[in-house]
Formats: C-alpha cells, structure tokens, sequence
C-alpha cells in the first residue's frame, strides 16, 4: 500500500506541481458539483488563467481503511487505453502495472512513475471521457470544485488542446481538500521567423525534412513563416489573470519589410491550427487579427498559437556579404472598445545574406588577359565592365546569360548569389591570339567569413555597376563588400596561344611534298604509257 500511496500523491504532469492539504486562497470561483456528493471532497486550482476551461474527470474510486491505507477500486473495466498501466483484481481493487513501477537494484518495488506513455495514455482517455465536472475560469484567484465524491482524479485544461492532461491527484476521507496551481505560462510572445525556399512551403505548411535557409539568390521568391505565442489577457502586474482592462481585444502584427523584399504576399495566417478567412493582407506593412467577439469574449483557447507564412521576391537592393535584416512585431491591444496598444511589443528578426563570385583570365604563364567574354546558363545579370548583379537564376533553365566582359585586368565579378548555386560558365570569346575553351567551366560563390568581412573595407558602386570610393546616398543601389576580397578564391580560366599551321621544313610539308612527287610521277608514267601505244 506504500507504493500505492505514492503513485497516487505525486503530480504526475510537467508544467504543474501538486500541493496536498491546501486551502483555497481569497476571491475563489466555486463549481459545486449538482447534486452534491456525500463525500463533499474539493479540487481547487490555484492560479487559474481566465477564460480557459478546466475540467476533472473521476478515473478510479478511493476508499480509507480503519488504519488509514488508501486503496482504488473501480466496478467497470479497466479503460483500454490505461490497461498497460493498471490492473485490478476479483474485487475490484486496482493496483499499478509493472509497465510504471519503481524497483530497487534487488527488484523491490519501491514505488511508481509517471511515465510519457502513462501521460499520453490519460490524456486519450480524458478526451473520450464524460467529466464530472469542468467550469470556464473567470478570473479568479483560485477555482475550486467541491461537492466530489472521493477518488482518484484526472484534472486537463485547455491551454493547447481539449485533452491536455496537466496533473492526476487523489480526494480521500483524510484528505478531502486537494490544491493544485497552475503555473499558467502562456504569454505573447514572438517566437521565431525563419525563411525557407518557396519550394519547401505548400499553402502556408512547411514541407517535412524542409529546412530554413541563409542565403539567397537575387530574383528569389522565398517564403517567411514567423510564429507567436498569446495570451487573453496581459500580465498586469498580478499575473495574467487580469480585469477586463487587460483583456485582449486584438493583435497587430507589423513587419519592416525592407526594400530588398518585393511583392510581399500573405498566404496563410492561423489561429491554433485554424486559418484565418479571408486572408489578411499587409497594409502600411501591418495587419491585425480581431481577438473578441461582439460580446467581448476572446475567440480563440488561452496560448493560440498564430503563424504567418507570406512570400516575397528578393531584390537587387540587397546588401552583399552582410546581414540583411527582417523583423517582425507583435502588439496586443487591450482595454474597452478596440483597445489600446499595449505597452511592450514583441519582436524577432531574421537575417539572410546572398554572395559574389568571381572569375579570373589568365594565359598559361598566369598573366591577367583582358577580353574574354562568357554566358551563364539560366541566368539573368544587369551591370557592365566585369561587374555584373544577377537579376534571376533558374537552375533549371538552359537558357544562355547576355555576354559577360571581363575587365581590364581579365576579371568578372557576378554578385546576388546563394552560397549553394553551382553556375556553369561557357566561353564565347576568347582574347585576341588565345584559343577558346571548348568545355564549359563550374563556378561557386564564395562565401566569405565573417571576419574577413569586418577586416575588408567597404566600397560602393552605382546603379551602372561603376565601383567607386565614395558616392552620394541618393545614387547607391546598395553597398557590398569590397569586391577584390573575391580575388582570394577566383575561378581562374586560363587561356593557351592559338597553334600555328605546320611550316617549311616540318613534318607536315614534307607530307605534302612526298604526296605531290608520287602524284607527279603517276601522271608522267601515264603520259609515257599512252605515247608509247600511240607509236
């Protein structure tokens, strides 16, 4: 009876802890169970979070005996999603399986445990139960449920979901009174953003085995998924059981989205698991989700979790080899009416970054050769004077870029590129005097390390793709890295002479001149032959 004392008298679910033989505390919410058992055992719920519904389900009877031993009974059958953890005898009596027991190094069972399987099986059981009894929170600073027969007692909330099974706890003759509290730490909260490729996201769900990416293309359309956590009411000072002055009444939700995103489009926002209808849309680069209905009741459990999934188009106005930040902001509203903005908001921000490479001419000796000319297949570039900013990749495409010059030092620089892209680069034109290539070449971005970013100085160069050392605010597209950083790593292409022809005195004249003489000599045979038969 020892170990069945103490499975029964541990608070078996994290985010709970169980304290036995405490009173309710002042301003209590009470739910008299109708009618009234005799047994007039209480559960109460410290610290309740309003508008969140709780519920206690009866699982097992409990009965003291004269010398004070706990046991559990129970008249129908054990239920099948509990039957690996408990068991009863021919009267009824129920007693733990070995699945959940503690035993010592000599196999004594010393006790029992809470284990996951035993938490998820009570919770599948609870969400198919008829509780004896469940009451709304109103706020108050304990809810308490009295009138209860003794026994041994599911309690779930709803703080994810209707079966969330948050603590067990038993109602005895000796101790009638049970006090549980609720830690209740659901809050608003901006959890995380993270940008995945648009292939990796189907109607605003994630694709499995999808993951988050750094680095992007210039002419990318790419998809932000950011979520956060609520609340219904705010934390005023008390906890989050507040009045109606810390009621939410909506949520706003804001976005920076600088100039490198373009044609930004939500697809999907959802409320705990539920998509909003229509689809929200950014307006001054902000929307709100209304969080009460006309009677002032919220709409959605306590700790809703939102995600916003929306895509947007990476532009040129990016900044190379650096972080470019996106942030996004979530604010409640709270109050009469519509609310006033509440005095934190809540924000989490995302950086990407996209890279350059470069390519190097060269002649066999390693000399710099000015003039060659290159295509890219299934790229789109703008810029000139071998400097050149992608404007689209399509990887799949076998599509030919417009020529690309090196300058006058055989350089070639493409900037606006994801660390992962594989370009194949073809020659078109070779410097003047050299031979063109006639396989094609792989080129991979570099991605530069962070300190050799902060060692580098930093250049600018215009819409045109002129580097220069200073220019005006009003003329910079965007800044980058000093692009002779690149030159650590080039793709070098090198170049040999054209091969001259055979000349007089080569193997291949004196070839020319053995066929010439036995041709020579074959026609004056048949000249002599034919004149002798003539005579």
């Amino acid at each position: 009876m020892k170990m069945m004392k103490k499975l029964f008298a541990i608070a078996l679910v994290a985010a709970m802890v169980m304290a036995l033989g405490v009173t309710a505390m002042a301003a209590t919410q009470t739910k008299p169970l109708t009618p009234a058992d005799t047994d007039n055992a209480a559960i109460t719920i410290n610290n309740p979070a309003k508008g969140e519904t709780y519920s206690v389900f009866k699982l097992f009877d409990a009965t003291v005996s004269a010398d004070g031993k706990i046991s559990y009974q129970s008249t129908g059958n054990i239920p099948s999603a509990l039957t690996a953890f408990f068991t009863k005898d021919a009267s009824n009596n129920v007693t733990p399986a070995d699945s959940i027991l503690e035993k010592d190094g000599d196999g004594k069972v010393i006790g029992s445990k809470m284990t996951d399987q035993l938490k998820a099986a009570l919770e599948t059981w609870a969400g198919t139960a008829t509780a004896t009894a469940s009451e709304v929170s109103d706020g108050s600073e304990a809810l308490a449920f009295t009138g209860l027969p003794y026994g041994y007692y599911v309690m779930t909330t709803s703080h994810k979901d209707d079966t969330a099974a948050k603590a067990v706890i038993s109602v005895t003759s000796t101790k009638p009174n049970a006090s549980i509290y609720d830690k209740n730490d659901t809050q608003t909260e901006a959890k995380e953003k993270k940008v995945y490729k648009a292939s990796d996201v189907d109607n605003g769900v994630v694709k499995e085995g999808a993951k988050p990416i750094e680095t992007v293309t210039i002419g990318d359309t790419v998809t932000y998924v950011a979520k956060f956590g609520t609340t219904n009411y705010v934390d005023n000072g008390t906890g989050t059981n507040g009045d109606a002055s810390s009621q939410v009444k909506k949520y706003v939700i804001s976005d920076t989205l600088p100039d490198f995103l373009t044609d930004v489009e939500i697809v999907s926002v959802t409320v705990g698991g539920t998509a909003l209808n229509p689809v929200p849309t950014f307006v001054n680069k902000q929307f709100e989700i209304k969080w009460v209905d006309a009677n002032g009741n919220s709409l959605y459990k306590q700790g809703a979790e939102i995600v916003v999934t929306y895509t947007a188009k990476i532009t040129s106005t990016i900044n190379i080899n650096t972080a470019n930040k996106n942030t996004i902001s979530i604010q409640p509203y709270v109050g009469s009416g519509d609310g006033t903005p509440y005095e934190k908001t809540y924000t989490t921000t995302n950086d990407i970054k996209t890279y350059g490479a470069a390519i190097k001419k060269v002649d066999q000796d390693g000399n710099a050769l000015p003039g060659a000319q290159f295509t890219i297949k299934g790229l789109t570039v703008e810029g000139s004077n071998g400097i050149y900013t992608v404007v689209s990749y399509d990887p799949n495409s076998n599509t030919q870029s417009a020529v690309l010059n090196t300058d006058a030092n055989g350089k070639l620089y493409i900037v606006g590129l994801a660390s992962d892209v594989s370009l194949t680069v073809t020659e078109v034109k070779a410097p003047d005097g050299y031979n063109k290539l006639t396989e094609t070449k792989t080129l991979i971005p570099q991605k530069l390390t962070e300190a050799i970013y902060k060692e580098a100085k930093t250049y600018y160069y215009d819409k045109d793709g002129n580097l220069t050392n200073t220019v005006t605010a009003s003329s910079v597209e965007r800044t980058e890295n000093n692009l002779s950083v690149l030159d650590a790593n080039p793709l070098e292409i090198t170049n040999q002479k054209g091969t001259e022809l055979p000349s007089t005195g080569g193997i291949g004249t004196k070839i020319f001149y053995g066929v010439g003489a036995v041709l020579v000599i074959g026609a004056g045979v048949v000249l002599m032959g034919r004149k002798r038969a003539a005579d």
